[in-house]
């Protein structure tokens, strides 16, 4: 089978892109061919696309809010590798920088949307993609109410005009596929069914937590949807109770500069580690080490991978009870879910860990059992059966 892959970022930039880089080997070996297609943005980093195209962040602003609803340049790539490569199937992934031009050029050939989060389609989780400029100076909710002008211009642009294009350009996508149950039903509210083939990852191999140091590890996007600020403040709660407890942070974004100051601000800097994007070797170093992984998101996570990767080495996760994290994070069996914006809850778990050796272990040797069903083996197997079965239709 002839697969061709659509995506915004040709590198590594989050969850989608791992995904597309940790699956594309497995199709390989199973005897499929697969080619992707993505911008060049990211010059400066290491591409694993085969076709790209002009990417739409250097534009001019105002042809770029255009270009959110038809984009030539990703028309165009596209119309070509389809004469060329001629692909069984073709699987969307991020949109932002494709737009809904392309979907224009697929209605003979079997499509599916993998919806991996907040999309211009979607409505529900939109705002949450939104940067922070676009809405007012301190806040702390992701709501219309709080846009600013700039934002309501986006808002409205999109609402008005991008999505009704999607819209119509939807209807040449056989298949909506989604990684979580959560996400099936948020996009059941806007009146599009889905397949739901939960989210994989590939399995790490299980290391005994050390117990000669007490380490909390994030690794993620510094993002303010991600709410590592509230981890910061658990550790101000953490270090007073066990002082020897150190923060690793690892991971890039926007917010990085804004929580390095949030940690001098608490006093707890010295306990604070930021160690910037790590490759997957070194982020294997870091779970190893860490002795409890917290994911303390405050928007709806579509499934939240990083929680996979930390259970399958051993760890406890500690993780914000939102989107789909319940899926695969067991309450008080695998780790902990607690309310979302609570450093009084994360912390609190956190030191009943530290202090509970029996109970860290017994979490531990559980959360290594449950990461098995979401190994990448299983996911690609089925994401496969999809494949087959769409093509079925055109034939």
């Amino acid at each position: 089978m002839k697969i061709l892959r659509i995506t915004s970022l040709g590198y590594e930039s989050g969850g989608a892109e791992n995904s597309m880089v940790l699956l594309n080997p497995l199709l390989t070996t199973m005897g499929h061919t697969v080619k992707i297609l993505s911008s060049d943005a990211g010059k400066e980093m290491t591409h694993f696309s085969d076709f790209e195209f002009l990417a739409l962040e250097p534009q001019p602003f105002l042809l770029r809010i255009f270009y959110r609803a038809w984009y030539p340049h990703s028309y165009r790539a596209l119309k070509k590798v389809l004469r060329t490569y001629k692909p069984d199937i073709v699987q969307l992934h991020t949109m932002y920088s494709v737009s809904p031009s392309v979907l224009f050029l697929l209605k003979d050939y079997p499509t599916i949307m993998t919806v991996h989060g907040a999309e211009e389609y979607t409505s529900n989780l939109l705002l949450w993609a939104y940067p922070r400029n676009f809405f007012k100076k301190g806040t702390e909710v992701f709501e219309k109410q709080y846009l600013n002008i700039r934002g309501w211009v986006h808002f409205l642009y999109n609402k008005f005009v991008v999505r009704p294009v999607y819209k119509y350009a939807c209807k040449n996508v056989d298949t909506f596929l989604v990684m979580s149950s959560y996400m099936q039903d948020k996009l059941r509210e806007e009146g599009i069914e889905s397949v739901c083939i939960q989210n994989a990852t590939e399995l790490f191999a299980y290391k005994e937590i050390e117990k000669s140091h007490k380490n909390i590890l994030y690794a993620g996007r510094l993002e303010k949807i991600k709410g590592v600020e509230y981890l910061l403040q658990a550790m101000s709660c953490v270090v007073k109770a066990e002082p020897e407890v150190t923060l690793t942070i690892a991971g890039e974004g926007e917010y990085r500069g804004v929580l390095e100051d949030v940690a001098r601000e608490l006093g707890v800097e010295k306990s604070v580690t930021f160690v910037g994007h790590k490759t997957r070797d070194e982020l294997r170093e870091l779970y190893e080490y860490a002795t409890v992984v917290v994911v303390p998101s405050v928007w709806p996570e579509p499934f939240g991978k990083v929680g996979i990767e930390a259970m399958s080495v051993g760890r406890p996760v500690i993780g914000s009870d939102v989107g789909g994290v319940s899926e695969w994070l067991k309450d008080g069996a695998t780790g902990f879910l607690v309310p979302p914006r609570s450093a009084e809850a994360l912390a609190e778990k956190c030191l009943l860990l530290f202090r509970d050796t029996e109970l860290l272990t017994r979490l531990s040797k559980q959360a290594v059992q449950n990461a098995q069903a979401f190994s990448i083996e299983v996911y690609a197997s089925r994401v496969v059966e999809l494949y087959e079965s769409i093509r079925q239709k055109y034939q």
